[in-house]
């Protein structure tokens, strides 16, 4: 059984290295992004395969970078190890993917083009991609925030 802790704000591989000293199984998901960057995919939680006795529940309070366990009123929350297998699963699929794919609608949600749909193109860096804008009547590429778009 697998049980959800809550970590102080951007201690999560602080609290899973911590537990693991304490020799408690963890599993924190994490994405790699393309820039190489590794980040929570649930910032703030972190994942212990442990007992609830009252033993692990202290031990685990007091770890460095846990807040404590996840409770629905005086119950603790449980995630079944099908649901640990089932993010493991998406968190390998979508390690390095970019947000959009060359060929896809993508609408300007800010800056100067906001509101005008286009046609994402490539990535050309950690944050900025090129997509063609229909200016003038004819589609010219664009360099722009990957941030300032989203999906239509």
């Amino acid at each position: 059984m697998w049980y959800l802790l809550k970590t102080k704000p951007r201690q999560e591989f602080r609290a899973k290295e911590h537990l693991e000293n304490q020799s408690f199984e963890t599993y924190l998901p994490i994405l790699t992004r393309k820039d190489k960057r590794v980040e929570p995919l649930f910032p703030g939680y972190v994942f212990i395969a442990a007992t609830a006795d009252q033993g692990a529940v202290g031990a685990v309070r007091s770890t460095r970078g846990v807040i404590g366990f996840v409770r629905f009123g005086a119950e603790i929350a449980t995630a079944s190890q099908d649901l640990i297998s089932g993010i493991q699963d998406l968190e390998h699929r979508f390690q390095g993917l970019s947000r959009f794919h060359r060929g896809q609608e993508v609408m300007c949600k800010s800056g100067p083009f906001a509101g005008l749909k286009a046609i994402y193109q490539a990535e050309t860096g950690e944050e900025r991609c090129v997509v063609l804008l229909n200016l003038l009547n004819s589609p010219r590429p664009v360099q722009l925030k990957a941030s300032d778009l989203q999906a239509v």
